[in-house]
């Protein structure tokens, strides 16, 4: 049976909100494909590896801040996109922005990550 789509990106969320270590990483290892592809603007990540790469640059340059759903999961086909906010638990966001992933098999197989330009 293949999970929700909501119970994916929960899972999704949880892992780029969780600290390195070997939970995160059996996380990844059940939640993205081997060959994963994290596609942001100024970087490219490829699989598990990748992932955690991905999450620890962000850890780095955003210290405790977490990523929340903002709104709506809509999807079309194996495509999903959501928005979301990158604040400090229970304060205003900095960042807000939006994901695009695909889902295969019940893994994600791609997450591409837009950063919403900052208000004038």
């Amino acid at each position: 049976m293949t999970k929700p789509i909501a119970h994916i990106v929960a899972e999704h969320l949880t892992i780029w909100n969780s600290p390195a270590g070997e939970e995160r990483s059996r996380s990844i290892a059940s939640t993205y494909s081997d060959d994963v592809l994290v596609a942001e603007a100024d970087a490219v990540y490829h699989g598990h590896e990748g992932a955690e790469k991905a999450i620890d640059a962000l850890q780095a340059a955003m210290p405790g801040m977490r990523l929340e759903l903002d709104g709506p999961i809509q999807t079309a086909q194996d495509l999903s996109t959501y928005s979301w906010t990158l604040g400090p638990a229970g304060g205003a966001p900095v960042a807000t922005g939006r994901d695009v992933i695909t889902v295969q098999d019940g893994v994600v197989k791609s997450v591409y990550v837009l950063i919403d330009a900052p208000q004038q």
